[in-house]
């Protein structure tokens, strides 16, 4: 049942989420839309079409989406994301400080590729995406670093199998939301639909990608969504005394819609936030900290 789960959250969750996340924006607009099936089929056509690679790129460009997809995969099979589904002896794997730098190393990734082919988009793509990084790592780090303080441990799995303080669990899962859509390059801080040079910041790195290489970026771009929004959604359904000593498949199930409830609810957000001038990024994200810190003063207060 646990090996059904973890496939089921590899292989098909992921791209369902961008599916559903697409559908309802296109609602929201009024438009039919593609089907929620859509990024399925988006990927196996780029996985059939070859790359095109520049003359200046190096063999980091080549490897760097392979790499990338491997360190999303791992990160997504030891969070608990879509619930405290860890098979026994996994504890310590999803130690939040691990989950965190493993993210930061496949961003990281991204933009040395994004540099390697020399490209000034890739450049600028990268610098945002650094300066960023910078300024959400505090929020993550404070925000989980408060939830650990009732369980006294910094593994996720054990962090999750604990009862949330409602307060705590409303101001991480905020600074969480507002962190993910910082990382995922999604409204207000980036627009994942245009491709202006003023507003680009994560497609600005991937430009550079064709075919199979950009497929193994997309893919691992739907896995990290699941994670944060995954994270958001445990912090959240927590606050509920009873819903770590569910069932497995109620557990899992109101895990899965809470993660999709989520998704819709980031859509329509995308749907009426406008895009931040590049300078009031910093302002925006600042919120992110800010709710994580007092989570963490609310924590240390109740000892």
């Amino acid at each position: 049942m646990i090996l059904l789960c973890f496939l089921l959250n590899i292989l098909l969750v992921p791209l369902l989420l961008v599916g559903v996340i697409r559908k309802t924006k296109a609602l929201m607009q009024t438009r039919y839309g593609a089907p929620v099936w859509q990024p399925f089929y988006d990927i196996a056509k780029l996985f059939r079409k070859s790359e095109t690679i520049s003359q200046t790129a190096s063999w980091i460009f080549v490897w760097t989406p392979r790499v990338g997809l491997i360190i999303a995969v791992i990160t997504a099979a030891c969070v608990p994301w879509a619930g405290s589904l860890l098979p026994p002896g996994w504890a310590g794997i999803s130690n939040f400080l691990l989950v965190l730098y493993l993210l930061a190393l496949g961003k990281f990734l991204t933009m040395l590729a994004a540099m390697d082919t020399g490209s000034a988009f890739g450049g600028l793509g990268a610098s945002r995406e650094a300066t960023i990084s910078l300024l959400v790592e505090p929020a993550l780090i404070i925000g989980l670093g408060a939830l650990a303080l009732k369980t006294g441990v910094m593994d996720l799995a054990t962090i999750y199998t604990a009862p949330a303080n409602p307060v705590i669990a409303a101001l991480v899962g905020g600074a969480l939301i507002i962190a993910a859509l910082a990382e995922l390059s999604r409204m207000p801080v980036d627009d994942p639909t245009t491709h202006l040079e003023l507003t680009m910041v994560h497609e600005a790195m991937i430009l550079e990608n064709s075919g199979r290489n950009l497929a193994l970026v997309e893919y691992a771009g739907a896995l990290r969504a699941c994670v944060y929004f995954g994270l958001a959604a445990q912090t959240w359904l927590n606050v509920w005394p009873g819903f770590a000593r569910t069932a497995l498949p109620l557990h899992y199930g109101l895990s899965l819609v809470a993660l999709f409830l989520l998704g819709i609810f980031v859509a329509v957000a995308e749907g009426l936030l406008v895009k931040l001038k590049w300078r009031a990024a910093p302002n925006y994200l600042a919120f992110a900290s800010a709710l994580s810190l007092l989570a963490a003063l609310v924590a240390v207060a109740r000892g």
